[in-house]
């Protein structure tokens, strides 16, 4: 089998585990123990890196997880704000005029240039917050039925 061709399945491989996951971020440790993909661990690493400096994924990095990678679904990717919940992962494209108002505000008032493109604020997206109140729910009902 020709080296070049490898390389292109496993790379069509996990581009096609991101298509099937759209809209969701996943840490090369999450892509190979998720099962979808064939591919050996440092391959992964290796074509992450080459897929986010192609534009074709984008990467998201905090403090505790390390980088995360989602489908770079659009070139308008760079021209606003990003939510990223920290239950699900999801990223949620944020335009909105509001965030365009924050954005003047800091480079006026605080002389700091925002690469919006990067911007990542991180919560709980409102479809894990519901999942967690239901789940709350019945944790106290559960509790109330146990005391008595």
């Amino acid at each position: 089998m020709d080296r070049n061709s490898y390389n292109t399945k496993q790379r069509d491989e996990i581009v096609d585990f991101f298509g099937r996951h759209r809209g969701t971020c996943f840490t090369a440790k999450e892509l190979i123990r998720s099962g979808e993909i064939s591919v050996g661990e440092a391959t992964v690493y290796r074509t992450l890196s080459k897929l986010t400096n192609q534009g074709v994924l984008k990467r998201y990095t905090d403090g505790d997880n390390g980088a995360a990678y989602q489908l770079n679904e659009s070139e308008k990717c760079d021209s606003h704000f990003h939510l990223k919940c920290e239950r699900c992962m999801k990223i949620i494209h944020m335009d909105c005029s509001f965030m365009a108002e924050m954005k003047q505000h800091i480079e006026s008032s605080h002389d700091f240039n925002v690469d919006i493109g990067r911007t990542v604020i991180y919560g709980i997206c409102g479809e894990c917050a519901e999942k967690e109140k239901i789940e709350k729910t019945d944790k106290d009902i559960s509790h109330e039925r146990d005391n008595k």
